[in-house]
This record gives C-alpha cells, sequence and structure tokens, in this order.
C-alpha cells in the first residue's frame, strides 16, 4: 500500500453578526484576547419548497493585535468575515465535568460594513469613480 501524504490544513471561513457586546481582555501577561460569538445564516429550501433559515453560533477568539483592532472596528450587529483554524479545547467545568469546546481561532477578521453602524453609512450608496480619461496615445508614451 502506496504512502498517503495528508495535507496539513485546518482553514475556515465564516461570515456573520456578532452577538454580543465585545469586551477586550489581557493575559497576565498582557497579550490582548477578545472572544465573541457570531451567527451565521444558512438559507435553504425545505421539503415543501419554502425557503428555510438555519442560524449557527459559533465561538471565535481573537489574539493580539488582531484582537484590539477588530474591538475598536466593530460591536454587536457588525457584520464580519473570519478567517481562522478549529480547535478543539478541554476544560473542567465547576461540576468537576470535563468539557469539550469547539472554536474558531481567528487569523484574520474583516468588518463587512462602511464605517459606524450607529452613523447610517452602511449599505449607502458607494460614489462612482469620477469618468475615466482619454486612453493615451502613442504619442504621449515617453518611450
Amino acid at each position: 500500500m502506496a504512502d498517503l501524504k495528508l495535507p496539513r490544513l485546518n482553514k475556515i471561513f465564516i461570515a456573520g453578526r456578532i452577538t454580543h457586546d465585545l469586551e477586550l481582555k489581557y493575559t497576565p501577561k498582557g497579550t490582548p484576547v477578545l472572544r465573541f460569538s457570531l451567527a451565521s445564516d444558512r438559507r435553504y429550501k425545505d421539503d415543501t419548497g419554502e425557503w428555510q433559515t438555519q442560524t449557527t453560533f459559533v465561538d471565535i477568539v481573537v489574539w493580539s493585535y488582531a484582537a484590539e483592532n477588530i474591538h475598536k472596528q466593530a460591536k454587536k450587529g457588525t457584520a464580519v468575515l473570519v478567517e481562522g483554524r478549529l480547535e478543539i479545547r478541554s476544560y473542567v467545568d465547576q461540576n468537576n465535568q470535563n468539557r469539550r469546546i469547539a472554536e474558531i481561532v481567528a487569523d484574520n477578521v474583516q468588518t463587512l460594513e462602511w464605517g459606524p453602524r450607529d452613523e447610517g453609512t452602511a449599505g449607502e450608496d458607494i460614489p462612482l469613480p469620477q469618468e475615466p480619461q482619454a486612453p493615451a496615445t502613442k504619442d504621449d508614451v515617453p518611450f
């Protein structure tokens, strides 16, 4: 049997809205960390042909500069695109029970809105660029 080469790939992209107010915290060594939940919708047709929406809630963890950056740019309800990796974390709860949690550790978080939400700029028309100038002729090229 030939050796099987599996790619070492753990990459996730997910878009949705932040579900609660963001609280930036710091580790004992001073590293910024931001945790939030993301609501991501999936639309599908059911057996009767009616459109349905299924919402999935995903826990996101952002570290370091990216945590500080998204904390400044986003808030509850902001639409974001998260790029990261899936991690399964184990811990012991208050009742001494072993638990596991799946969360996305974000490498990059981008807001999907123009400007702050409370200024009403999201979804406004984007100005069109000015009419392009006439193309250069052979005589205009300096070489």
